[in-house]
C-alpha cells in the first residue's frame, strides 16, 4: 500500500474517531454505546499498517482530542486507542482469539492502573479510599435515619454493613481486572461486525457453551479456598488481600464455567435460547446466594467430571 493511500484511509479513520469521541464527551447518554466503539479506528488501522505507523496514528489521535475536548481527553485516548492496537497487532498476526483476548485485557488493566495513579499523584487525592469514606458516612446516615425512625439495625447488621465496604476496598484489585475483561468483551462484540465488514479478519469468538476453561484451574479454587478458610491473617495484609482476590477472581472463572454448561445442556436438550439467558439474569439480579452458589457447583462438575460426554451418551 502506497503512502499516499495509507494517508488517505489514516486521515477517515482520524475521522471517525473524532466522531466517536466528540459524541462521547459532549452526549453524556450517548457514552455507553460509543466507548465500546472507540477502540475500533485504532483496530482497522493496525490491521492494515504497520505497528510503527499505528503509534503514529495514535500520537496525532491524541492531539486531535485536545483540540476536540480537553487536554483531559487524552488518557481516554490513550487507553483505547492502546487497546485497539494491541487487539489489531493480534489479528494482523492470525494469533489465536484468547491471545488477543488477553493482550486487551492486559493493556487495558494497565492502562487503566497508569491513568489512575496519574490522577492521584496530580490531584494528591485517591479516589478510592475518598469513595469507601463516602459509602462509610452514607451507612451512618441510613443507620441514624433508621435510629431517628425507630428501626434501627441490631449490631450485627451494622457491622455486616461497615464489612461489606471492607471487602470492596479489599477485592478492588478483583474489580479492577473484571471491570477490564467486561470492557474488552464488550469492545469485541461492537467491533466484530465492523471489522469484519471492512477487513479480512474477524473478532467471531467460539460459542459460550463450547467454554472449556484448564481443568487445574479447579486445583486452584480448592487449594485457595482452603487457605482461605485455615490461613487466618490481619484484614490489612497482604497475605489476606492477595488470598481474597485470589478467590474471587478464581470464583468468577468457575462460575463462567457453570453458564457455559447451562448453555450446552440447553443446547443439547434443544430448549429455546430464552432459557439460559433467563437463568443468567436472575440468578445476577435476585439476590438470592443459592443460585449462585448452585452455578458454580456446575462449574466445579463440569470441570472435575466428564458430564457434557454423559449428557451426549445419553442424547
Amino acid at each position: 500500500m502506497n503512502n499516499g493511500r495509507r494517508i488517505a484511509e489514516g486521515g477517515a479513520l482520524l475521522a471517525l474517531y473524532s466522531i466517536l469521541l466528540f459524541i462521547t464527551i459532549y452526549v453524556p447518554l450517548m457514552v455507553i454505546v460509543t466507548s465500546f466503539f472507540l477502540p475500533v479506528p485504532f483496530i482497522l488501522f493496525t490491521i492494515k499498517q504497520k505497528l510503527s505507523w499505528s503509534m503514529g496514528y495514535l500520537f496525532i489521535a491524541s492531539l486531535l482530542s485536545i483540540l476536540i475536548g480537553t487536554i483531559l481527553s487524552v488518557p481516554l485516548t490513550l487507553l483505547m486507542g492502546a487497546t485497539g492496537i494491541a487487539i489489531g497487532y493480534c489479528l494482523k498476526k492470525d494469533k489465536p482469539m484468547a491471545t488477543a483476548f488477553i493482550s486487551a485485557v492486559l493493556v487495558f488493566l494497565g492502562g487503566t492502573i497508569i491513568i489512575y495513579a496519574a490522577s492521584v499523584l496530580i490531584s494528591n487525592v485517591n479516589y478510592i479510599e475518598e469513595s469507601m469514606k463516602m459509602a462509610e458516612g452514607s451507612i451512618k446516615n441510613t443507620i441514624d435515619l433508621m435510629g431517628s425512625f425507630g428501626q434501627a439495625p441490631t449490631e450485627q447488621v451494622k457491622k455486616r454493613m461497615y464489612e461489606s465496604i471492607e471487602m470492596i476496598n479489599t477485592l478492588m484489585p478483583s474489580l479492577f481486572v473484571l471491570i477490564s475483561v467486561i470492557m474488552v468483551l464488550l469492545i469485541f462484540f461492537a467491533a466484530h461486525p465492523i471489522v469484519k465488514r471492512f477487513s479480512d479478519k474477524t473478532l467471531k469468538w467460539p460459542h459460550f457453551r463450547d467454554l472449556r476453561l484448564p481443568k487445574s484451574l479447579l486445583w486452584y479454587y480448592l487449594i485457595t479456598m482452603l487457605l482461605a478458610l485455615f490461613v487466618h491473617t490481619d484484614k490489612n495484609s497482604f497475605v489476606y488481600m492477595a488470598i481474597s482476590n485470589l478467590f474471587f477472581i478464581l470464583q468468577f472463572f468457575i462460575l463462567l464455567q457453570g453458564y457455559s454448561l447451562i448453555f450446552y445442556i440447553a443446547h443439547v436438550k434443544s430448549w429455546t435460547k430464552a432459557i439460559p439467558v433467563l437463568i443468567v439474569v436472575f440468578s445476577l439480579l435476585l439476590p438470592i446466594p443459592i443460585i449462585i452458589t448452585a452455578v458454580r457447583f456446575l462449574g466445579i462438575i463440569d470441570l472435575g467430571f466428564p458430564f457434557r460426554e454423559t449428557i451426549k451418551k445419553k442424547e
